[in-house]
């Protein structure tokens, strides 16, 4: 099996954006046109990793979720019923709607220095407190809105479909041994995997997912000001939170424009 058969065979099957799909295109141009090494090995690793992701259950979601939260809340402080921040946030999450099958699990770690709210598929949710000092209330009900609804989307299994995906690409060229693959195209394939696994959701995600938010917004009498304000303040505090949430300005565009 030729290489580029492989690597586009695995690229044609991800959800990615438009100018992303063409920078991975480009990479056709730099694979040699054939490779004498194990290839059916690779092949098979890298269709294994995409299969395993794909095939993942909503149920295997919610316990890796519930792995990942139970071993942070046990290397966190977590702010008790009584404290200001916990009460804070409960009045905040009072005005989101959320379907029944959704069953949330919503906690404030005390971490006054580090902007970021920490969200997994099985509805567990942990804010840091920081955000809570930085932000007002109607701009943390944009932001809690905007992550309900990427656990209403189930946008988390797309998001672990996608990183392992990616994995997957660089295995099928990583792992060949082939020093004209790793000088000519893994720097551009180590640019794209890289973005795409730090940018956990996807355009199109983040948009659905500000649109919940923004008619929770409307719900409650808020303007799309505090949606605006809180994007750019995320922005201009290079927030951690947008390391997994790509998109700013274009985000802050789109509700300017249609809002």
């Amino acid at each position: 099996t030729k290489i580029d058969e492989v690597l586009f065979d695995i690229s044609n099957n991800l959800n990615i954006d438009k100018k992303e799909r063409e920078l991975v295109d480009k990479i056709e141009d730099k694979l040699p046109d054939s490779i004498v090494t194990d290839m059916a090995t690779y092949a098979i690793k890298a269709g294994s990793d995409v299969i395993r992701a794909t095939l993942i259950t909503d149920k295997e979601m919610d316990l890796i979720g519930a792995k990942d939260i139970a071993k942070m809340d046990d290397d966190q402080t977590l702010a008790k019923d009584v404290d200001q921040y916990y009460i804070d946030l409960k009045k905040i999450m009072k005005k989101i709607p959320v379907p029944d099958d959704i069953k949330l699990d919503v906690k404030v770690y005390d971490n006054v220095h580090f902007l970021y709210i920490f969200t997994r598929s099985n509805g567990s949710i942990r804010v840091n407190s920081a955000m809570l000092e930085r932000f007002d209330d109607d701009e943390m009900l944009f932001l809690m809105a905007h992550e309900i609804a990427h656990i209403i989307n189930k946008d988390y299994k797309e998001s672990y479909r996608k990183a392992h995906s990616m994995y997957a690409l660089e295995n099928t060229l990583n792992m060949t041994g082939d020093n004209t693959i790793g000088s000519s195209a893994n720097g551009l394939l180590e640019s794209v995997t890289s973005r795409m696994r730090k940018a956990r959701f996807q355009k199109d995600e983040e948009f659905e997912a500000d649109d919940f938010a923004m008619k929770v917004l409307k719900m409650n009498g808020v303007g799309k000001k505090a949606a605006v304000d809180c994007l750019e303040k995320l922005q201009y505090l290079n927030a951690p939170l947008l390391m997994m949430h790509p998109t700013g300005y274009e985000r802050v565009k789109n509700i300017k424009d249609n809002y």
